[in-house]
């Protein structure tokens, strides 16, 4: 009678340290899950592409994310690109250096874009240098962009025109990030680049 008496009271006691050491070891045990779990997939988020080279402030020289005014056909001081200082090293260090045709411009909606141009370009025959992407470009062009408002004026009427792309793909935030510099499809240019072309060869 003294047994079954005290199972009962022993059973129900909120002091019982057999229970409790159990109880807190099964939290901990949840707590570790979830902030190694929490840990894991923010470290994968933030983690850059260690195989491509980080976007320096001489890369942005080279591949500023801007399309040339030239482009919309504004050149008021007759740019020559065989004087062209960066062009020699912008062909050289460029992923790819292709012709393209725009093929649509189009507002990027939401509060986080601020009203960024998407623009797509379908590159046009062989490429002047590098290797020709086996899909179309997206280019994309944020308000703070020098050449926001050339895009923004030039519109649905600039879809079809044709521009030389240079490229090239440097860490981002996460995965890669496709830096360009876009100049005005003349003879004058194609010819430069191909002059530079040869430069590939020592990098």
């Amino acid at each position: 009678m003294l047994e079954a008496k005290g199972d009962p009271a022993v059973e129900s006691s909120p002091g019982n340290p057999i229970r409790s050491l159990a109880r807190r070891r099964l939290a901990a045990a949840l707590v570790s899950v979830l902030v190694t779990a929490c840990a894991g997939s923010h470290g994968d988020a933030a983690t850059p592409d260690a195989s491509l080279p980080a976007y320096s402030p001489e890369a942005a020289v080279l591949f500023d994310d801007v399309l040339a005014p030239a482009v919309f056909g504004f050149d008021p001081e007759g740019r020559t690109p065989s004087k062209d200082p960066k062009l020699k090293e912008r062909t050289r260090q460029a992923e790819f250096v292709v012709v393209a045709r725009v093929e649509t411009v189009s507002r990027i909606g939401g509060v986080e874009h601020h009203g960024a141009y998407e623009i797509t370009l379908d590159p046009v025959g062989a490429a002047l240098a590098g290797d020709k992407p086996s899909e179309p470009i997206v280019l994309r062009v944020p308000a703070t962009n020098p050449s926001y408002t050339w895009v923004d004026g030039a519109g649905a009427h600039w879809v079809g025109s044709q521009l030389i792309v240079f490229a090239r793909h440097y860490q981002g935030d996460p995965g890669a990030a496709l830096h360009f510099r876009c100049e005005p499809d003349t003879p004058d240019m194609r010819a430069a680049v191909d002059r530079n072309a040869g430069l590939r060869l020592l990098r």
